[in-house]
């Protein structure tokens, strides 16, 4: 839990309010709070100061050393580290060019190379992982069953799911509100399951 996650956590029971009451009042879903909460994932700009102006402080006071979401320039402060933001990701090498670079503080995201990817779509609606969010990855070639990851199977474009294994099974599941996704079930002796990182964090759009 990051000092964001903690602040709003006391402003909204300073105002008697539970999860679901604050979530009507600024117009999101229950688990939109509750992931802001967690530190699951952290509101973008116009919601940062919709948020601050309900509770009538500065987003610097609710921010505290959370997460500041800003383009990237020459000169950044070294304790942010910049990353880039991809529209879509697969596993070959120079398939995408980033869009932009967004700086993150380096006490908020831990050891690692990390880059971003825009979401696009209902797949993981039900998760953090709204349409317009922006997805933070660590890259890495591995994950645990439960980790909620991107990845590509063979030369498809690179998908999110919660990643499961059964021998040389590997399921990714959905987690939408839309029956038209199905899990993703195939042998990773067959076809090649590349991950190419695991979800840390997730930036609401603004």
């Amino acid at each position: 839990m990051n000092d964001f996650s903690t602040i709003l956590k006391k402003l909204r029971k300073s105002k008697g309010l539970n999860q679901e009451e604050l979530a009507a009042v600024l117009g999101v879903r229950k688990t939109t709070i509750s992931n802001y909460e967690t530190g699951y994932s952290t509101p973008g700009g116009s919601m940062l100061r919709q948020i601050a102006d309900y509770f009538q402080v500065s987003t610097g006071m609710l921010l505290g050393d959370s997460v500041s979401l800003r383009e990237s320039a020459p000169g950044a402060d070294p304790a942010f580290v910049s990353i880039p933001v991809y529209a879509s990701l697969s596993a070959e090498e120079g398939a995408s060019l980033p869009l932009y670079q967004i700086q993150l503080p380096l006490s908020l995201m831990g050891e690692g190379h990390f880059f971003a990817v825009t979401v696009s779509g209902d797949r993981m609606d039900r998760s953090a992982l709204s349409d317009g969010s922006i997805a933070i990855i660590r890259k890495q070639n591995f994950a645990d069953n439960g980790d909620v990851v991107l990845l590509s199977v063979g030369s498809d474009p690179a998908i999110f799911g919660r990643l499961y294994r059964f021998g040389t099974m590997v399921s990714v599941a959905a987690e939408s509100s839309n029956p038209m996704y199905h899990p993703v079930i195939v042998n990773n002796g067959e076809q090649p399951v590349t991950i190419l990182g695991k979800v840390i964090k997730v930036l609401q759009s603004i």
